[in-house]
């Protein structure tokens, strides 16, 4: 039985929203009902703060209290409410760098983008084929516009022509005495790389310690390996029905599909067990 929630923490995409980046009505109720009842929200995303600012509008009507994001798989920490970044978690230029000569050389035709503290930088090729909408991004190879002293956020290997997992297990191999590598697109080809040891996990856990919140009074859910991490160290972590494979069978509790409302199914039963108001409003 799922008791003693204190905070919800969740992945958005295939989790809480869907490709075209909106809510269901009946997660934003979910949502709203977990703020009447005092329990926060804490969305856990790999996407960068720069692609969130959509969800305000969605959100404000319903869920006012909804502030606290943790972006970039853990690198950043942002507040929705104020569009201001609350900390940040970098790794130096060159150790990407040194990164991309080990991937070059084993890797051919692997291409890079990197979100650093003064912006975008993306080799030719990767904007038409991003999901990001990017604006404001300096293109060129990627040695020349991605400096040693650059403070990176999130670092990303491309590949248009390998088989996503042996392309996963290929950077990793090759990088990860140096950064921490995740993915969260499925059936792409997009290694995802952050400052060593960091992850979802870390930096929830360090938002937690903040506000008082044991592991133990920790609800999140997730679809994808970047979440996985979150998922163990949560007590009660939820891997979408609809999420990768091997996320699903590491986690210990399942919830609906996103296409089900999933995790509102969840907060809805937990609500409705729980002394208060439940889902009235």
């Amino acid at each position: 039985m799922v008791r003693d929630v204190r905070l919800v923490a969740s992945d958005l995409d295939g989790t809480l929203i869907g490709h075209d980046f909106r809510f269901r009505p009946r997660t934003l109720e979910a949502l709203a009902a977990l703020e009447d009842s005092g329990v926060p929200v804490v969305f856990v995303t790999g996407r960068p703060s720069r692609w969130l600012h959509p969800l305000r509008e969605q959100i404000a009507p319903a869920v006012a209290a909804v502030g606290t994001v943790i972006c970039s798989n853990g690198a950043m920490v942002y507040d929705l409410a104020t569009d201001e970044v609350v900390s940040a978690s970098t790794f130096e230029g060159h150790i990407a760098l040194s990164v991309v000569e080990r991937l070059r050389e084993r890797v051919p035709g692997v291409y890079f983008s990197a979100e650093t503290l003064r912006g975008v930088v993306a080799e030719p090729g990767w904007i038409p084929t991003d999901r990001t909408g990017m604006q404001d991004v300096e293109v060129g190879v990627i040695e020349s516009v991605l400096t040693p002293d650059d403070a990176v956020v999130k670092f990303l290997a491309k590949h248009d022509g390998r088989k996503p997992h042996a392309f996963i297990r290929e950077v990793t191999r090759l990088a990860a005495e140096q950064v921490t590598v995740t993915h969260s697109v499925p059936a792409v080809c997009l290694a995802e790389m952050s400052r060593l040891g960091l992850s979802k996990a870390h930096t929830l856990k360090a938002v937690c310690g903040e506000l008082g919140v044991d592991r133990s009074q920790v609800m999140a859910f997730g679809d994808m390996p970047n979440d996985l991490e979150m998922l163990t160290w949560a007590r009660y972590g939820f891997a979408m029905a609809s999420g990768s494979p091997a996320v699903v069978d590491a986690v210990e509790r399942t919830a609906p599909a996103f296409e089900e409302d999933g995790v509102a199914q969840v907060v809805e039963a937990f609500l409705a067990a729980r002394p208060g108001p439940g889902l009235a409003r």
